[in-house]
C-alpha cells in the first residue's frame, strides 16, 4: 500500500421501491489491497414520502462483478503523483450475481444520513482482484447516495 488516500461517490441514485440496487461498488485491483477508511450514506424522500428509512447492505464479489456506470475516484491530496489503481461504479444496470454479504448492515433514514469513520485496524479490507458493494433497499421511492474514503 502506497498510503494515497482516495474517495468516490455514486451520485444520487434513485430506488424502486421493495428492489435491491447497488449503488456504488469498489473494486481492489489485482494484487493490491484497498482499505475503507470511512462511509458516508444519505438518504433524499421524494415528495410526499413516507419516512421509511432505507436498508443498506455491504457484500463483497469476487466474480460477476455487474455492470454498472463509472464513478471517478478522486485522490484526497491531488500532489500525490501516483495513479490510483482501484475503479469504482455506481447505478448497477445489471446487479452482481453472487455477492457475498459481510454481516454489515445499516438503517439510513430516507431524510438525512450517517456517517462511519473506521478507527485504525477496524477497516474494512478488500482483497486483490475483489470488490465491495453497497446495496440499498426501501419499501419507499427516495433518492439515496453513498461516498467512501479510502487507502490504497
Amino acid at each position: 500500500m502506497a498510503g494515497i488516500v482516495a474517495h468516490v461517490n455514486s451520485g444520487e441514485v434513485a430506488l424502486v421501491a421493495n428492489t435491491a440496487k447497488t449503488i456504488l461498488q469498489i473494486k481492489a485491483p489485482a494484487n493490491q489491497r484497498v482499505l475503507v477508511k470511512s462511509i458516508r450514506l444519505f438518504g433524499k424522500a421524494a415528495a410526499g414520502g413516507t419516512g421509511v428509512p432505507v436498508k443498506v447492505r455491504l457484500t463483497r464479489s469476487t466474480a460477476n462483478f455487474g455492470t454498472f456506470s463509472a464513478a471517478t475516484p478522486g485522490k484526497n491530496d491531488t500532489s500525490d503523483s501516483e495513479t490510483l489503481q482501484a475503479t469504482a461504479g455506481s447505478n448497477a444496470t445489471v446487479e452482481p450475481t453472487t455477492p457475498t454479504d459481510t454481516g454489515l448492515l445499516y438503517e439510513v433514514p430516507d431524510q438525512s444520513g450517517i456517517i462511519e469513520f473506521l478507527p485504525p485496524g477496524m477497516e474494512i479490507r478488500i482483497p486483490g482482484g475483489a470488490a465491495l458493494n453497497i446495496e440499498a433497499t426501501s419499501t419507499g421511492t427516495p433518492t439515496v447516495a453513498a461516498q467512501v474514503t479510502y487507502e490504497e
